[in-house]
């Protein structure tokens, strides 16, 4: 069985050594669990962000819980991507501040607000999940420009781009609040918040979901430092290399107009029994891509989620193509299509 829906997107997952360093913190951080361990990746994600300093936290969903109410107040005004991650939409509803939600991919108003209004937050992935086309880096850089704080969940993008670096990164883009998870490209688990040291201070003490639950593994953190290891360096360069020319492989052979922004390629089939009924007939086939249906997705927007990697061979690619070509028939090329970017 070959696995396309992992989101080990650099193959580094089986590549980083085990630690001998203890499974457990024993406590919050805030109590005894903080270890010199938890510090280490801490101020290596920080620099790697390009922020003065980060918090680890034990998952991507903590995280966004956790931080999101912690930063903003009743006063503020929060801007939220209508596609944005399960996390992101209930970390909102535990803030206070008022909130909008965008259509997909749109940018919040410009102008002022009344002054009675704290903070103007826009708060988006910078990759989606779910369709893998990206955020506007222009517009990201005009609300910065405008005085928006930005919030900006990079786990489908941190670590592709050169050197380790994220989508913020890479694209001129410093965001006020910077979102790393640890589980995808860098083949661990957790997830990071990176900023300002008052920022990351305030998060320390103020984030629920961090100060009252037990630190992260340090055997887990102790990886994620031989892990960085891997993704700032040579191994890292080669595979991001492998997956940019697995991305070109697949969009030749699934005739789409450009490569993908993201190694995540969607392919839309409309009902769940269409998609459920897909992905079965791909599994016969020796071929593991999920159906992913309602509520992760919209409605009438079931789907296969294809996602590439690394580890991919050329002709496990080509295997996967033909497949959806027998599977779907005839007009197989309009369920697929190349994400919007500029």
């Amino acid at each position: 069985m070959v696995g396309f829906c992992s989101n080990d997107y650099l193959g580094l997952a089986d590549a980083v050594e085990a630690s001998p360093a203890p499974a457990g913190a024993s406590s919050s951080r805030l109590i005894c669990g903080d270890l010199e361990v938890h510090r280490s990746a801490e101020a290596r994600l920080a620099k790697l962000a390009g922020q003065e300093d980060a918090v680890l936290f034990p998952s991507g969903f903590q995280l966004n819980v956790g931080v999101l109410p912690s930063v903003m107040s009743s006063e503020d005004m929060v801007y939220s991507d209508a596609l944005n991650h399960a996390s992101i939409i209930d970390g909102l509803r535990l803030a206070k501040a008022a909130r909008e939600i965008l259509p997909h991919r749109s940018a919040p108003p410009r102008g002022e607000l009344p002054a009675a209004h704290g903070i103007r937050w826009w708060v988006t992935e910078s990759v989606f999940s779910m369709d893998g086309d990206a955020a506007s880096p222009r517009a990201l850089r005009a609300a910065l420009n405008d005085g928006f704080c930005l919030y900006i969940d990079d786990a489908h993008g941190f670590g592709l781009h050169d050197g380790g670096r994220g989508w913020p990164q890479a694209h001129d883009v410093t965001p006020t609040l910077y979102i790393g998870t640890l589980s995808k490209a860098l083949g661990c688990a957790g997830a990071f918040v990176a900023g300002s040291k008052t920022a990351c201070a305030w998060i320390r003490t103020r984030a629920r979901s961090f100060v009252f639950s037990t630190g992260t593994s340090p055997r887990v953190a102790a990886a994620i430092v031989t892990a960085l290891d891997l993704l700032e360096g040579q191994v890292g360069d080669e595979a991001r290399a492998r997956l940019r020319s697995n991305l070109e492989q697949l969009a030749e052979g699934l005739r789409l107009p450009a490569r993908p922004v993201s190694p995540i390629v969607p392919v839309v089939l409309g009902s769940n029994e269409r998609a459920l009924a897909t992905a079965a007939a791909l599994l016969e086939r020796g071929w593991h891509v999920q159906a992913i249906r309602p509520p992760t997705v919209p409605v009438g927007a079931a789907r296969l989620r294809l996602t590439m990697s690394a580890a991919h061979t050329p002709d496990q690619i080509d295997g996967l193509v033909s497949a959806l070509r027998e599977v779907l028939g005839p007009g197989y090329e309009t369920f697929t299509a190349a994400q919007p970017h500029d």
